[in-house]
């Protein structure tokens, strides 16, 4: 039996744009094939076949991310979707410039920084985008990518450890 199309409406409503922004961010704004859309759409589609007893409104969240996340998973890995870059980011941090010389040094720095992230390992990014973009709460996190608390805080600590790493490191070969 299909949900309720009111409480749909309404989980659909409160989580479907930050399922968006978070698998923009996982498989890159310029996904070949399919988009971030697609496959977040394609994830409510699942949860509203499933029977209303399976999944619990409360645990909507969670499933939700853990659905879309290994969708978008398999589309990598069969090759439809290249990261490139996640400009959007540093977006969500920062206001537009109005200086050219500032909108110019930004947009640098989103690539530079998409270029770190694409290199980090995917259940780095998944957990620190989790973390820093969703605001999710660690256990939230484990929850969604199904691993334990303590991994979730140890994959977050190394991606961030890595990310400032290599910052410094672009500092240095730049100011050379």
């Amino acid at each position: 039996m299909a949900r309720d199309n009111e409480d749909f409406t309404m989980i659909f409503n409160e989580i479907y744009p930050g399922l968006c922004r978070f698998l923009e961010c996982l498989i890159g704004a310029r996904a070949v094939g399919t988009t971030a859309q697609d496959i977040a759409q394609e994830s409510f589609m699942r949860f509203y076949r499933q029977d209303e007893g399976l999944i619990p409104a409360a645990e909507a969240r969670f499933w939700l991310y853990r659905v879309a996340r290994n969708l978008a998973l398999n589309e990598m890995s069969r090759g439809r979707t290249r990261q490139r870059f996640w400009g959007r980011v540093l977006e969500i941090f920062h206001a537009a410039q109005t200086d050219p010389a500032q909108a110019l040094e930004q947009t640098e720095r989103r690539e530079i920084l998409s270029g770190l992230l694409e290199a980090l390992p995917e259940q780095h990014r998944a957990a620190l985008l989790l973390r820093e973009q969703e605001e999710m709460s660690y256990r939230e996190i484990a929850r969604v990518l199904e691993i334990s608390e303590s991994k979730v805080k140890v994959d977050i600590y190394r991606a961030r450890q890595s990310l400032r790493a290599r910052w410094r490191e672009l500092e240095r070969a730049a100011s050379v």
